[in-house]
């Protein structure tokens, strides 16, 4: 896969931007906060992915079993 696949598009380089300065902004608490729930929505788009992996049929990719 093209290593350029996995850089930020323009606008998710925006979003960082914004995270960024709303992260100077915030206490400590409210940071920690921010990196647990970002882990844990991290941790559901996985399974989700996961999941959705599962129940596709490999022929669908051109595989088979």
């Amino acid at each position: 896969m093209d290593p350029s696949a996995y850089d930020l598009t323009l606008e998710q380089q925006f979003q960082m931007r914004l995270m960024e300065a709303s992260a100077d902004n915030m206490t400590h608490e409210q940071a920690q906060a921010l990196l647990v729930q970002a882990s844990r929505l991290l941790m559901i788009k996985d399974n989700v992915i996961r999941n959705l992996l599962r129940k596709t049929p490999l022929d669908s990719f051109g595989l088979e079993a």
